[in-house]
C-alpha cells in the first residue's frame, strides 16, 4: 500500500462545475520574515547555506570570537533561530531522578534563557544520550515552534511564552515507534500544516507498520492527511523531509525506512515518485537544487546486495517508480553517505561521508574530484557561510574550511575534549552556533558592524491553480478522530467534517459552492451542518451506547472520494472489558493488530499435547492469515497464504527459523519439507484449521508452501497471543484509548510460554508506566523510561513465576490532588485464586506522568505471551 488511501482519485469532469480559485483560508501569503533567521535546522533554504557575510574564520572556547556559551544547552540536536530567539531540544536535568527532555528558548544574541518547556520521557527503550535527536521547527508566520521528543511526544509551543498550544502522543495515538536507536524525525512547516513522520503501527488499515507521514493543522493540531510508504520497513530513520519545487509543483523529498527516496505533495500526501536505493532505511537528508535531488546511503544497495553505500542524483520531475529510468542522472556506489546532508557550493558537491572525510564531487557526473580526511566519523551536516565550510567531526573536532577549486584549505581546527558533535552548525544575524554534547557555542566577530548578506536566489513560482482548475483530489478533514459517546452522565463529543479540493498539482481549489455527499459506515449518525457558510460540512455524532467502535465518514464529489476514520471510545466511568470472543484483536487498539493474534486456547493446548510443533504451526499460520488480511484491508479475509523468499521479506527463511530449521535439518527438497511438516499440517487439516496445502519450488529452487485456510473458527476459550513469528516488533506496546485518562486500574490475565529454556516478559500499562513480569530475571517491575531504571524511576522486586501458568495482573495509578506525584500499585496472583488483599508492589514517582492511555506490554522475542480478560475502570 503506497500512497494515501484517503485520496482516491477517479475524476469525471462532467460531475463538476468549474468554480476554482485560490483559497486564502488554506495557503498563506508570505509574511514579513527576517531573511537572516534560521527557522529550519538546515536553514531557510533547507540546503545548509547561509548568505551572510562577516563570519569568523577562527574561534576558541576560552574567548576568541566567542560571544557566549551555555553548558545547559549541550545537545545532539541542531538549534534554530527565529524572531531574535534561539530554540533547541535537549536533555532536562541530566543524570537525575527528574531527567527528561525539554525545548529551551534563549535570547539568540546573549544566550539568556527566556523560557523552557520540559516533559517526561516515557515508554521507550532509547537511552538518555539520544535525547534531542530531532530538531525544533519554527513557523515564521505564527511564531510558534514544533518539537518531536524522543518518546514521540509531539508538541506545538507558543514561541514567545513556551505555552503549550496543542500536543499529541504519537506512540499512544498513532503507534509511532520509539526504539533503542532513538532515531527521531524532524517536523516540517508548510502553509497551514506541520508534517511529521516515523514508522507507525496504528489501527485498522494502518495496523501494519509503515513509515507514515501525518500532516496536522498547525494551529489546532487536527490531523489533515496521512500517507504511507511501503509496508514493513526495515528501519526507523531520521532523513528529514525538505521542500522542493519541481517545475512549479511543490513537493517534500525524503528518505524512508523502506530504503527508498520519495517525493510527496505536501498539501495532500500524494506520492509523486519513488526511487529504490537501499535494502535498509535511509537516514540521509536529501539536497534539492532546482529539479535535481542529491542523496545517498551507507547500506546494501538495491542494484547489488554485496555493495555498500552510494550517492546519486535524480531528476525530480519524474512520476511513479523512477528507479530504472532516465530520471536517475547518475549513481556512484561505495560512497558512505549515511547521515549528513550533501552541500552544493559553486558547482561542487560536498559529501561528508560517515568515515570523517569530506568528498568533492562533480555534481553533473558523480565523479570524485577531491577529498579531505578530517576525522573518523561524522553525524553533523556541514554549513556553508561567508565563503567557508563549517564542519564538525563527531568525536569533537571543529573545522573551518575554505573551498579552493577541487581542494579544501583548513583555516581553523579546534579540538574539544570530551564533547561529541552530532548536531549541525547554523548561522544567523552575524553569529554561528555550534552545538556539542557539552555546550552550545555562539561565535562571531564582536562589535562588528552588520555586513550586508548576499541576496538569496529567487524562489521559483508555484504553478497557479488557474493553470489547471480541474478538481483531481478530495480531502476530508480531520482525517483521524477519537471521540467519546454520550453514555450515562457523559457529555459526549461530536466531530465536524469539512472538505478540501485540489488539482493534480496539489493546489487548493475553492469548495464554497461544492455540495459533497457524505456516507457513514459504522455506528453513529451524520447531521448536516446548520451553521451559516458551512452548509457543505457534516457533523458526526457517536452512538450513545457505542463501545470501542470504529466508524468511517466518506465524502464524495463526483467520482472523487475521501474517507475519515473515527475511533469512538467510552469513558472509563463505565468499565471496559475485553475477552476476545469476537476472534479479533479489538480494531480500535493502537499498535496491537499486527503484532497479536486471537487463538482458540483449547485448540492450542490440544495440539500441543499431540505434537508441540503442531501448536507452533497453528500460531504461525494464524499469524500469516491475520496479517495477510490486515495488509489487504482491515476487513479483508485472505483465504490463502504463500510462504516463500520473495522480495525484501524472506518469509520462508523466517518460517524455518521459527521452527529451528534454518541451520542443521533445513529441508533441501520438497520431500524433505514434507517429512518435516506434513504430519503437523495433517493435524491442522483434521481440525479444519486449514483446508489444504501445496508444496512447490521457484525458478531458483527455493521451496514454497501455499496454505488454504480452513472453516474452523474459535470454538473454545479465545485468547490474544503476542507473537514471536515476526522478528521485528516482538518487543512492543499497544494502547486502548485516550491519552487524557488518569487515576484508573487496568487488569489482565497473562501467561508466558517457554522456548529453549527462555521466558518472555509481559505486563500492563497505566498512565505511561508499565507493570511487567520479567522472564529472564524473575522479577516484577514498575517503570516508565526503560533505559533509565536506576536514575529516573523504577521499582523492582523478586517475583518467581512459572511458564504455561495464567496469572492475573492488576495495576493502579493514583495521582496526588496537586498532581505533583503519582502512586503506582501492582499485584499479581495465580488466576483462579483469591485476590490478595495487599498490593504486591508499590512505588511513588515525584516527577509524575499524570495521564496516559491504558495498554499492554509484551516481549515475545524468546517465547509467546498470552492475554485474556482485560479490564479497565476508574478508581
Amino acid at each position: 500500500m503506497i500512497g494515501n488511501r484517503f485520496l482516491r482519485v477517479c475524476f469525471a469532469s462532467a460531475c463538476f462545475a468549474v468554480l476554482a480559485h485560490s483559497n486564502s483560508g488554506m495557503a498563506q501569503e508570505p509574511a514579513a520574515i527576517d531573511p537572516l533567521d534560521w527557522p529550519h535546522w538546515r536553514g531557510p533554504e533547507m540546503n545548509g547555506i547561509s548568505r551572510e557575510k562577516g563570519l569568523p574564520a577562527s574561534w576558541s572556547p576560552e574567548g576568541e570570537n566567542l560571544i557566549w556559551k551555555s553548558a545547559e544547552l549541550g545537545t545532539r540536536s541542531t538549534p534554530i533561530v527565529m524572531n531574535g530567539k534561539l530554540y533547541e531540544l535537549c536533555r532536562h536535568n541530566p543524570d537525575t531522578t527528574t531527567e527528561g527532555e525539554k525545548v529551551v528558548c534563549v535570547d539568540a544574541a546573549t544566550g539568556q534563557k527566556i523560557w523552557e518547556k520540559s516533559f517526561n520521557v516515557f515508554l521507550t527503550d532509547a537511552p538518555a544520550e539520544r535525547v534531542g535527536w530531532s530538531c525544533v521547527a519554527g513557523d515564521p508566520h505564527t511564531g510558534n515552534v514544533y518539537a518531536l521528543g524522543l518518546c514521540d511526544y509531539f508538541v506545538c509551543l507558543d514561541g514567545a511564552t513556551g505555552k503549550t498550544i496543542w500536543s499529541h502522543s504519537m506512540s499512544e495515538e498513532y503507534g509511532m515507534i520509539s526504539t533503542y536507536g532513538g532515531r527521531t524525525n524532524n517536523p516540517l512547516v508548510f502553509d497551514d500544516l506541520v508534517i511529521i513522520s516515523g514508522v507507525m503501527t496504528g489501527w485498522g488499515d494502518y495496523a501494519v507498520p509503515a513509515h507514515r507521514f501525518v500532516a496536522f493543522d498547525k494551529k489546532n493540531g487536527q490531523a489533515v492527511w496521512i500517507s504511507s510508504t511501503r509496508l514493513r520497513p526495515m528501519d526507523t530513520t531520521y532523513s528529514s523531509p525538505v521542500l522542493a519545487n519541481f517545475n512549479g509543483q511543490m513537493a517534500i523529498v525524503f528518505g524512508a525506512g523502506d530504503g527508498s527516496v520519495y517525493a510527496m505533495q505536501p498539501r495532500t500526501g500524494k506520492i509523486l515518485w519513488t526511487y529504490d536505493a537501499s535494502l535498509r532505511g535511509i537516514n540521509t537528508t536529501p539536497l534539492v537544487v532546482g529539479n535535481t535531488v542529491y542523496c545517498g546511503h551507507a547500506e546494501e544497495n538495491v542494484f547489488d546486495h554485496t555493495v555498500m553505500g552510494a550517492i546519486f542524483a535524480l531528476d525530480g520531475t519524474g512520476t511513479g517508480n523512477i528507479t530504472k529510468t532516465d530520471k536517475q542522472l547518475w549513481m556512484s556506489p561505495t560512497k558512505m553517505l549515511g547521515r549528513a546532508q550533501p552541500l552544493l557550493v559553486n558547482d561542487k558537491l560536498y559529501i561528508a561521508d560517515d568515515g570523517g572525510s569530506l568528498l568533492v564531487i562533480d555534481p553533473k557526473t558523480g565523479s570524485e574530484i577531491g577529498k579531505k580526511k578530517l576525522g573518523r566519523s561524522v553525524f553533523s551536516s556541514p554549513l556553508y557561510a561567508d565563503g567557508k565550510i563549517y564542519y564538525l567531526e563527531a568525536s569533537g573536532t571543529a573545522f573551518i574550511l575554505e573551498p579552493a577549486g577541487n581542494e579544501l584549505k583548513v583555516l581553523h581546527k579546534l579540538r574539544l575534549e570530551d564533547e561529541l558533535m552530532q548536531g549541525s552548525p547554523i548561522a544567523s544575524h552575524g553569529r554561528v552556533y555550534i552545538p556539542t554534547s557539552g555546550a552550545l557555542y555562539c561565535i562571531g566577530i564582536k562589535d562588528q558592524a552588520p555586513v550586508p548578506p548576499d541576496p538569496r536566489p529567487p524562489v521559483p513560482p508555484e504553478t497557479p491553480w488557474s493553470a489547471d482548475p480541474t478538481p483531481a483530489q478530495l480531502q476530508i478533514t480531520p482525517v483521524e478522530s477519537l471521540l467519546r459517546p454520550k453514555l450515562g452522565q457523559s457529555k459526549g463529543l461530536a466531530q465536524r467534517f469539512s472538505i478540501r479540493m485540489f488539482n493534480a498539482n496539489g493546489r487548493y481549489l475553492d469548495t464554497k459552492t461544492v455540495k459533497p455527499a457524505f456516507e457513514l459506515k459504522g455506528p453513529g449518525t451524520l447531521e448536516p451542518s446548520k451553521d451559516p457558510g458551512k452548509e457543505n460540512q457534516t457533523v458526526f455524532v457517536p452512538a450513545a451506547d457505542a463501545a470501542h467502535s470504529a466508524s468511517y465518514v466518506t465524502a464524495k464529489v463526483g467520482n472523487l472520494t475521501s474517507t475519515a476514520r473515527i475511533r469512538t471510545i467510552p469513558n472509563i466511568d463505565s468499565a471496559w472489558t475485553f475477552d476476545f470472543t469476537s476472534g479479533k484483536v479489538p480494531e480500535t487498539w493502537i499498535g496491537a493488530g499486527y503484532r497479536h493474534i486471537v487463538l482458540d486456547d483449547d485448540m492450542l493446548n490440544s495440539l500441543k499435547a499431540q505434537d508441540p510443533r503442531a501448536a507452533r504451526m497453528y500460531i504461525y499460520l494464524t499469524t500469516a492469515f491475520t496479517n495477510a488480511s490486515l495488509t489487504a484491508g482491515s476487513n479483508a479475509n485472505v483465504p490463502t497464504v504463500k510462504i516463500q523468499d520473495a522480495g525484501p521479506r524472506q518469509a520462508w527463511t523466517d518460517f524455518l527459523r521459527y521452527f529451528d530449521l534454518a541451520g542443521e535439518g533445513k529441508p533441501a527438497s520438497i520431500d524433505d519439507a514434507k517429512k518435516q511438516f506434513d504430519p503437523v499440517l495433517e493435524l491442522l487439516a483434521k481440525e479444519k484449521v486449514i483446508e489444504k496445502w501445496d508444496w512447490s519450488q521457484d525458478a531458483g529452487g527455493g521451496l514454497e508452501l501455499t496454505v488454504h485456510k480452513g472453516s474452523r473458527g474459535i470454538m473454545g476459550n479465545a485468547v490474544m497471543c503476542k507473537i514471536s513469528t515476526i522478528p521485528k516488533g516482538t518487543r512492543s506496546q499497544g494502547w486502548m484509548g485516550p491519552t487524557s485518562l488518569h487515576d484508573y486500574t487496568i487488569q489482565a490475565d497473562v501467561r508466558g510460554s517457554e522456548r529453549h529454556g527462555k521466558l518472555p516478559s509481559m505486563g500492563v500499562i497505566n498512565e505511561r508506566y508499565t507493570l511487567a513480569l520479567e522472564g529472564a530475571s524473575q522479577e516484577l517491575q514498575i517503570r516508565s523510561w526503560v533505559s533509565r531504571l536506576d536514575l529516573r524511576f523504577a521499582k523492582t522486586i523478586p517475583f518467581a513465576w512459572k511458564y504455561d501458568t495464567w496469572y492475573t495482573m492488576k495495576f493502579r495509578s493514583e495521582n496526588s490532588e496537586d498532581r505533583k506525584k503519582v502512586t503506582l500499585k501492582g499485584k499479581v496472583w495465580p488466576r483462579g485464586e483469591a485476590e490478595p488483599a495487599e498490593w504486591t508492589i508499590e512505588a511513588t514517582d515525584e516527577t509524575p506522568n499524570v495521564e496516559g492511555s491504558p495498554g499492554l506490554f509484551g516481549n515475545a522475542t524468546d517465547a509467546e505471551v498470552f492475554f485474556d480478560n482485560v479490564k479497565v475502570n476508574a478508581n
